[in-house]
């Protein structure tokens, strides 16, 4: 079997962490657990810790310091601290060498994790196929993020990193340069209320049936993909990629979706489909309708877009949440919403891109005499708050007043919004081909007038 590990190339290391203190940058790239050799996780822990505090150190201090500590004084003895002494590191090798030490590390991480899979997978009375699958998935995720990143930053890195972004992105705004910061919704009034949709968020979008919530999302689908050049995984968990397909066509060429799905159309018809079908074929959107994925499938769909793209995926939508597989059935409706909630935070965390989620609503509320949703509202909604950070509601009200004198339009109430506003965006509807829209400049004229007049602004 081939050794995971080189005890010389570790050496050098500690000696060199102990002798160049221009080199003491470099610690911090280093882990204790990055060291196969119990008594070298001894002298990098010393090191660590005086870089740590800020204090000075070499090999007649880590030694000091190993010999207060009785055990650990047996493992490292003072005629080896005297070796690593006496090692002449190369400072110039010191990258070369971090990337073979965390190599080693990663490969044993591997092999450990494998041994964790097997018995996971013998495990029938703990875990289901797709509950095993999920746990496998969250360690395999968990060893990518540990490899790669440092759990702790100080305040100052921090604060020198963001100020290097803000003049950077400052400086290029000056310039007319396009400074992308996160994702729109492509809706302007919406846009202005929630500023943007950071690369992490978990976003929610809530309503009662009829109202439109897959269309919305569909719509802000296409509005990436088209206008923002995004990268976007669509996991319908309701609809058949068809039915996806011919609602996209519907709402991207204007044509009505009823003569989209029945055929029945004219020359004019067709050339708007022909038109739709080619500017979709350009479109990277990635589409899976597997019923009730879980989030385990959600992963996996999302690691092949990335192969598939350069490692590209800007966002991923999900239809809808009530309906996805959770990582174990407990029975219990309310924990299992919950779980599936934070795993959706996660994975919007873990591959740097919001997830856009959609999310039935509570039956009680058409019992009430205003229908207008709000965040109780929200089928098992405990997690689902807490985990979101932008959470939306849409609600037309003439699906219960046929009357009604806002039809054609639709309210978009922002319940949560942690980087933006909450409030209420009217947007145009045209469900019949699939679409929301900006309301035009007439609108909100008019509204003034009316506002005006009434005695008051808007």
């Amino acid at each position: 079997m081939t050794e995971l590990f080189s005890a010389p190339i570790e050496q050098s290391l500690l000696s060199a962490f102990m002798d160049f203190a221009e080199v003491s940058d470099y610690i911090d790239q280093v882990q204790i657990e990055d060291f196969y050799f119990g008594k070298h996780q001894i002298v990098f822990q010393h090191i660590k810790e005086q870089h740590t505090k800020g204090e000075s150190h070499d090999s007649v201090i880590i030694w000091e310091r190993i010999r207060a500590n009785s055990l650990e004084a047996t493992q490292v003895d003072e005629s080896y601290m005297m070796e690593l002494a006496s090692n002449i590191g190369v400072p110039g090798l010191i990258p070369t060498h971090i990337k073979q030490l965390k190599d080693f590390s990663t490969r044993r991480k591997i092999h450990d994790l494998s041994k964790h899979i097997g018995t996971i997978a013998n495990d029938t009375l703990s875990y289901t196929g797709e509950s095993a699958l999920e746990k496998v998935q969250s360690l395999v995720s968990g060893l990518d993020n540990t490899s790669n990143q440092q759990a702790t930053y100080s305040v100052k890195s921090i604060a020198e990193s963001v100020l290097g972004d803000i003049i950077d992105r400052h400086q290029k705004m000056h310039e007319g340069i396009e400074v992308k910061t996160g994702v729109k919704t492509g809706f302007t009034e919406l846009d202005n209320k929630l500023d943007r949709i950071d690369r992490t968020d978990l976003v929610i979008i809530g309503a009662r049936p009829s109202m439109g919530k897959t269309t919305l999302a569909q719509n802000i689908m296409l509005d990436l993909a088209v206008n923002q050049g995004e990268v976007v995984l669509f996991m319908s968990g309701e609809m058949s990629k068809e039915q996806i397909m011919e609602r996209m066509i519907s709402g991207l060429g204007q044509i009505p979706l009823k003569q989209v799905r029945s055929a029945q159309f004219d020359s004019e018809g067709a050339g708007c489909i022909y038109r739709a079908v080619d500017t979709l074929k350009k479109c990277p959107i990635f589409i899976n309708d597997k019923a009730s994925p879980s989030l385990a499938d959600i992963r996996r769909e999302a690691r092949k877009v990335q192969q598939k793209t350069g490692g590209r995926l800007n966002a991923i939508v999900v239809d809808y949440l009530q309906i996805m597989t959770p990582p174990e059935k407990t029975g219990n409706k309310v924990q299992e919403i919950g779980d599936i909630s934070w795993g959706l935070k996660k994975i919007a965390k873990d591959f740097g891109c919001p997830v856009i989620a959609l999310s039935q609503l509570n039956r009680s509320l058409e019992q009430r005499p205003n229908k207008r949703p709000v965040m109780s509202d929200i089928r098992e909604s405990g997690a689902i708050e807490q985990d979101a950070d932008i959470i939306m509601f849409i609600y037309r009200d003439e699906v219960y007043n046929k009357d009604s004198k806002d039809a054609g339009t639709a309210e978009i109430i922002i319940g949560k919004a942690r980087n933006g506003s909450t409030g209420t965006v009217r947007l145009a509807t045209d469900l019949g081909r699939a679409t929301f829209c900006d309301l035009s400049p007439e609108y909100y004229t008019q509204l003034q007038v009316v506002g005006q007049s009434a005695g008051g602004g808007v």
